[in-house]
Order: structure tokens, then sequence, then C-alpha cells
């Protein structure tokens, strides 16, 4: 009795496929591996596009660039961007060291400044700790005399002898031209200043010729008189022109007078 039948067609081996038909399907893999590397390939193309596409100025932003500067480097540069970044790093550059050299400067000038007002603060001790010394060359000091000058400086009138003899040294610089004509007038008021000053006597008797004390009184009648001057110098010389010699520095009358003004 025959056995049952095998379905031939379940036992069917892969070698039993006819070869043509294997290669054929060979093909068709190297193909779908061909295409995907072609989309690859094609992907990386647009990617790279794209990125060739992105504003260049929004690249330069994106490094921190301000958008006036990469529109301005991005034009000198033609609109290369690699040249643009460079003259933008040479542009950083030169800002850096012009920011350090005025950071420089600025301290430089504060030193000066603070070195200036030492100065002054110095000149105005100087001004009213020795004055005789710090003013020494003045016409109006020189024709006080020393003991006149001493009175003065020991007195009410001491700041208005400052404010007269400061008034000297700064219109001898600024009216050089007329140098004379300023020393002619201070020595004026000094000698009118003198004139009034009264003596208590001779020391050691008439004989020594030597003057006393000076009166306290004729003190505050030479300081009324210094007053008047200093007033009529103060209005000629702020309210005339600059570059300007006021009048009041023309030669005189050396027995013009002026009015006192009244301290009490």
């Amino acid at each position: 009795m025959a056995g049952p039948r095998r379905n031939r067609s379940a036992d069917v081996q892969v070698d039993d496929v006819p070869k043509k038909h294997r290669k054929l399907s060979d093909d068709d893999a190297a193909d779908d591996a061909e295409d995907l590397a072609e989309e690859a390939e094609v992907a990386e193309e647009e990617v790279e596009e794209e990125e060739e596409e992105e504003d260049p100025i929004e690249l330069l932003k994106a490094q921190g660039v301000s958008e006036d500067v990469a529109k301005r480097m991005l034009e000198k540069a033609d609109g290369d961007l690699d040249a643009a970044v460079m003259l933008i790093v040479e542009h950083q550059e030169l800002e850096k060291e012009e920011k350090d050299l005025a950071k420089v400067m600025e301290e430089s000038l504060q030193e000066a400044e603070a070195e200036s007002q030492k100065r002054r603060n110095h000149d105005e001790e100087r001004k009213r700790s020795a004055p005789a010394e710090f003013f020494q060359g003045c016409s109006f000091l020189e024709h006080l005399g020393k003991d006149v000058a001493a009175a003065l400086f020991s007195s009410d009138a001491k700041e208005d002898v400052i404010a007269i003899l400061d008034l000297e040294r700064k219109c001898r610089q600024w009216y050089r031209a007329r140098g004379g004509d300023v020393a002619d007038y201070f020595s004026r008021i000094a000698v009118k200043a003198v004139a009034n000053v009264e003596y208590e006597g001779k020391k050691g008797g008439d004989e020594s010729g030597e003057q006393g004390n000076i009166k306290a009184s004729s003190m505050e009648t030479v300081h009324s008189l210094l007053v008047a001057h200093l007033s009529d110098l103060q209005d000629a010389v702020l309210s005339f022109p600059a570059n300007s010699i006021p009048a009041i520095f023309a030669p005189i009358d050396v027995e013009s007078k002026i009015e006192t003004v009244d301290l009490t």
C-alpha cells in the first residue's frame, strides 16, 4: 500500500529557486541601497543650501555683533562672510584699544586735576599764612612798605588786602601788553593808603627819628580806601570785554581821588 503523498510545493528550498530569479532579487537590494544613498546625498545638499541661504547678518548677530556693525562690515567685505568676520575682529580690537586709551587719558586727567587742586589749596593756604612772601614782587605790596603791610595783614583789612594783591597778579597776567600801566595803578593805590597812615609818636624820643605804632583809627581809614579801590577794580575788570584792557589802567593823575567807604 502506497504511503501518503507529500505536498511538493511546500518542500521547495531556496536552492530550488531559479538562479535568474535570485539574481533579480539581489539587483533590487542594490538598487534600494543606491536609492537610499542618493536620497541622503540630496538631503545633505538641501541642508547645505539652507545654511548657505541663511542671512549672514543674522549669523553675525548670533555671535554677539550688533546689526549696525554687521551691515557695515559685510558692505566693506562685499558680502563675503569670512572677510566680514575678519573685519569685525579687527574692529573689536581697535575698539578695545581706543577704550583702553580713553581710560588711561581719563585717569591722567583726573591725576592732573587732583594735583592742580592740591597746588591751588596750597597757594590759598600760603596767601593767608605768609602773604608777604607769597605776593613778593607785587607793586602794591612793595609801595605799602613792611610796616604798613604788616599792620594791614594783622588787621580786619587782611582779606581785602589779599584780594587786591591777588587781582594785581591776575591783571598783570591778563594784560601783559600794559603790564607797566597795571603796576603803576596798583602802586598808586598803595601810595594813597600810606599817605593816610598816622602814627602814635616816635620810638625812643624825638631824637631817634623812628616812627611809633600806627594808630588804629588811621588803619580804619586806610581799609575803607582799599575797599573802595577794590570795588572799582572788580567792576572794571569783570565787566570789561575779554582780551581788552580796561580803561581804569590808563595813565591817570596821581592826585586823583576816590571816595572812601564807611565800614562802620
